[in-house]
């Protein structure tokens, strides 16, 4: 007599077979057996949260809160599910809702329908994770939204000031004055920057000198990063573990310029006299000398505050 399964297993089996289908790239199979597991086992929350991925990752954000509602019907205490409503909420500009989802997940929130403010605290984004990966430091300012504070490369094709969507899982950890700090990836950009993005290459100074001319811009309202000795190439298990607490696997800076050309990375709101703005701040520094100095990524939006 043949073996009879029980709804459960069969749910439990179309969700396996989506969960495969997934990580094999076919996406459109997962969800379709994710939505027959939701019909064999309809109290069941797991089917409805794995759709929520797939469209949290695809960008889908009305169709991604939708599913992990329906999650959340069948299993409030979801943690997942609460938390990517909440993301799902943050990029529909759903601010009641998603302060609610915050503080169903332990969040002390407002009820209100202005955006969440929690206070701007430096948060480690992998931006771009899927074409151009580069992890730099954002202000977050609620638990999925954070503005760019580092001078991002041209290759990674975001500007400081950008406002971000992120992740909630950790992928990775850096640490700031020996405070260990969970990387999180960005997710979409919300508002792109005014600011340009520019590469200066200075001779004739030293480190020390250079770390004081970039303090020099920054002091001046132009942001600015020392790319020769911040920037570090990474390989993907380092960048997506724990590369401070491993001393014996080095990784030099990844500028690339020669020794005596340092290279500075500056954040420009108005590069209509930008040779002018760079000599002016550099005219204190008569041992420099300007080796180059380019636009790498012109602005293209209002973005966030400065």
């Amino acid at each position: 007599m043949p073996k009879r399964i029980s709804r459960n297993g069969r749910a439990a089996r179309l969700n396996e077979q989506a969960n495969a289908c997934k990580n094999g790239g076919d996406e459109a199979a997962a969800l379709d057996l994710y939505a027959q597991a939701a019909r064999v086992q309809p109290l069941w929350a797991a089917p409805w949260f794995n759709i929520g991925l797939i469209h949290k990752y695809r960008g889908d954000w009305a169709a991604s809160l939708s599913a992990n509602q329906e999650a959340l019907r069948r299993d409030p205490e979801h943690e997942g599910a609460i938390w990517n409503a909440g993301i799902a909420a943050t990029a529909l500009g759903q601010w009641r809702l998603a302060r609610a989802m915050w503080r169903r997940y332990g969040i002390d929130m407002a009820d209100s329908d202005a955006p969440c403010d929690m206070g701007a605290s430096l948060t480690p984004i992998r931006v771009n994770p899927r074409e151009a990966p580069e992890v730099l430091w954002a202000d977050r300012i609620d638990p999925a939204r954070a503005i760019i504070r580092s001078i991002p490369t041209e290759a990674a094709q975001r500007r400081y000031g950008d406002l971000l969507l992120h992740d909630g899982a950790p992928n990775g950890y850096r640490r700031l004055h020996g405070q260990e700090m969970a990387v999180f990836d960005e997710l979409q950009v919300l508002a792109p920057s005014a600011f340009a993005t520019w590469e200066l290459q200075v001779e004739g100074l030293d480190a020390e000198q250079a770390d004081a001319l970039a303090q020099r811009f920054t002091d001046a309202d132009v942001p600015a990063e020392n790319w020769s000795t911040s920037l570090h190439l990474l390989c993907r298990a380092c960048s997506e573990g724990r590369p401070d607490d491993d001393p014996g696997h080095a990784h030099p800076p990844a500028t690339g310029a020669a020794d005596a050309v340092v290279t500075l990375g500056l954040a420009l709101h108005d590069s209509a006299d930008a040779a002018g703005t760079v000599n002016a701040l550099m005219a204190a520094m008569p041992g420099a000398r300007v080796r180059g100095l380019r636009c790498v990524l012109p602005a293209v939006g209002a973005g966030a505050p400065a």
